[in-house]
């Protein structure tokens, strides 16, 4: 019983926006019914440990808590995504932004993953009466040269090095995926303006833990996310959010290699080791 923490969660406004978001899901129970019905404890575990334990932490904001949940349940092809769907816009995240999250998704989940997502996301919309088509703000004009410098540029922001990702010499395919991706990825998507810097961050990150695996690529949008200004306590939290929706093991994994970027020569002496 976490009856403390529900005490502290009824006494503050910011409880508000929790409550919504978690409305939908203790009001409907329709992502997977029959599994509620078979599993009753496993409803009412999973939503306190959740609702109760870790949506309630005041580490990271409720909106990025919001955001990193739905880009895992849209990766991972979930029947919840709807309810993910719901409960962002519950916490005041707009269908724009959405629908920019999933543009995030087609790239670091697979765009099959984010028109599922994209299709779910306009049923939402449509049975609250909201009717969302984003404008076509993508120049086909532009030229690839362009389109790649602009992409190295916001890919800097983060992180200087933008081609070490390599530990040996890449090979031809290798390379052009590099330039498809700072093309594509980094010249078309994050620089697109209807999503902030810190959201399309904290969506990245999210999309990192489903791996659950070292990789390069992993420890080095930690460091460019510190470098951008988020906390170690936030970067933490992604993780901890994340635990029950995509392992623990996974979980576990993501925050181990942030504890090392935090102890490197570049970061250790930001913030104290101790969160």
């Amino acid at each position: 019983m976490r009856s403390g923490i529900a005490i502290k969660m009824l006494h503050g406004p910011w409880w508000m926006p929790l409550q919504k978001a978690a409305s939908t899901c203790k009001r409907r129970k329709v992502a997977v019914p029959a599994a509620y019905d078979l599993a009753p404890d496993m409803y009412r575990i999973s939503t306190e440990s959740l609702y109760g334990s870790i949506w309630s932490r005041p580490g990271l904001e409720l909106r990025y808590r919001a955001i990193a949940t739905l880009t895992v349940a849209a990766i991972q092809l979930t029947a919840q995504v709807q309810s993910h769907i719901r409960n962002a816009l519950n916490v005041g995240i707009t269908p724009e932004e959405i629908i920019e999250i999933l543009m995030m998704v087609a790239f670091y989940g697979g765009i099959p993953a984010a028109y599922s997502a994209l299709a779910v996301t306009k049923e939402v919309l449509e049975e609250r009466g909201m009717h969302v088509t984003l404008p076509e703000t993508f120049d086909a004009s532009l030229e690839p040269k362009t389109l790649y410098e602009r992409g190295v540029a916001k890919h800097q922001e983060l992180i200087s090095d933008v081609f070490g990702y390599h530990p040996t010499e890449p090979t031809p395919v290798e390379s052009a995926l590099d330039v498809l991706m700072h093309e594509y990825l980094w010249g078309a998507v994050w620089t697109r303006p209807g999503l902030d810097m810190k959201s399309r961050i904290v969506c990245a990150l999210a999309a990192l833990v489903v791996r659950g695996q070292y990789d390069v690529s992993v420890r080095r949008m930690i460091e460019g996310a510190l470098r951008f200004g988020l906390t170690r306590t936030e970067i933490m939290e992604i993780g901890m959010q994340l635990a029950f929706y995509v392992g623990v093991l996974p979980a576990r994994a993501f925050m181990h290699i942030a504890n090392t970027v935090f102890r490197s020569p570049e970061f250790s002496q930001a913030e104290s080791r101790r969160l």
